[in-house]
């Protein structure tokens, strides 16, 4: 991810699905007119919908392979298509289909998703445009990031552990006597656990200045009891924010990582696959200027410049360079691409997958 996570994702997902809505839509009228989804070239716009699918439709050598990618996809498409599938090649990363979508909101972003995916938004794309060397830089850190099978915390399973460690913090406080857990029961404890209510004591005892809530524990219990419950809700508080601020720093520490992980390996991605390394300091220019920040995702960027410069030293350039050509070398055919099954995204195929069924299968 280059800037954000958990937000594209979510806007990944509903663009996804309302232009799978889109390609219903035109699959009907194409059937309906006998046409067919090789009918004609579609490069004046960014859709997908005509892209052939037919190995019987493939050429035979690479120069034909880009030339027909040039003419069926449209321009941004085609850009990732020849990168995506020049750095898997130079790093042996085709043994499996990649998949590339092309958001048009227009953030400045990019990020990896489900398997192999590699989404960009039009945003980043316009301001990398004519960057081969700056694109590839991105591509590399999100196939990187698939490849170290990074896996970010999703809102549901965020609020899950959440809760978990609410109902831990209930347990610690509720075992110390043994009537507590009956009474903190009877106030609506487990209720807090299952919400997002931030502190239990002035979420349900109204904190010092009393509440509805805090008034009903004061007609429940009464006397030294009322002050005992409100010690162990305030203690609760406190071991929940503490376990709390320790995991939101374990995630923060775990992303942090994983980017820097993923700038690493996306470096020697693209260089590997002869793109140019100042490609990334591209990169990095851009996200300076638009004021992006250390978030609980992403490190800060003059951090992430500073270790990108530091490559250049551990990695030697010809050297990576040298892999990359062999690696091209021992397979040369281009990979084919085609319109994934899901009608909205590119799939740019496997070594295995560029070739017919019929020169495949056993003999």
């Amino acid at each position: 991810m280059i800037i954000k996570s958990e937000e594209a994702e979510v806007k990944l997902t509903s663009q996804y699905y309302r232009k799978s809505f889109l390609w219903t839509c035109l699959s009907v009228l194409l059937l309906n007119t006998g046409m067919t989804t090789n009918a004609a070239p579609v490069k004046q716009t960014d859709y997908l919908y005509n892209t052939t699918t037919t190995a019987q439709a493939r050429p035979a050598n690479a120069e034909a392979i880009f030339k027909q990618a040039k003419q069926e996809l449209p321009e941004d498409y085609y850009a990732l298509y020849r990168i995506v599938e020049r750095i898997a090649r130079a790093n042996k990363l085709d043994y499996s289909p990649w998949r590339v979508y092309i958001s048009p909101e227009y953030d400045v972003n990019a990020f990896a998703a489900d398997v192999n995916l590699v989404a960009f938004y039009s945003g980043l794309l316009d301001r990398l445009h004519g960057d081969v060397d700056a694109i590839a830089c991105v591509v590399g850190h999100e196939m990187a990031h698939h490849i170290k099978n990074h896996i970010a915390v999703g809102s549901a399973e965020r609020e899950r552990i959440l809760q978990q460690l609410r109902a831990e913090a209930i347990e610690e406080v509720a075992a110390e006597e043994e009537d507590l857990r009956n009474d903190l029961e009877e106030i609506g404890v487990n209720d807090w656990v299952a919400g997002n209510a931030g502190i239990l004591l002035e979420g349900f005892l109204g904190g010092r200045q009393g509440g509805l809530i805090g008034n009903l524990v004061g007609s429940i219990f009464g006397g030294g009891k009322e002050r005992r419950v409100k010690e162990a809700v305030a203690r609760i508080d406190e071991i929940y924010a503490q376990k709390e601020a320790q995991r939101l720093q374990e995630w923060r520490e775990l992303n942090h990582h994983q980017e820097f992980e993923s700038d690493e390996l996306g470096y020697t991605y693209m260089v590997r696959a002869g793109f140019k390394p100042q490609g990334c300091q591209t990169v990095m220019t851009v996200l300076s200027r638009l004021g992006v920040t250390a978030s609980d995702t992403h490190p800060a960027t003059p951090d992430r410049i500073a270790a990108i410069n530091g490559f250049a030293t551990k990695y030697s350039y010809d050297v990576l360079v040298n892999e990359g050509k062999s690696n091209l070398a021992a397979s040369s055919v281009p990979l084919s691409y085609g319109l994934s099954r899901d009608k909205v995204t590119l799939r740019i195929n496997s070594r295995q997958g560029s070739g017919d069924i019929d020169s495949t299968l056993p003999q």
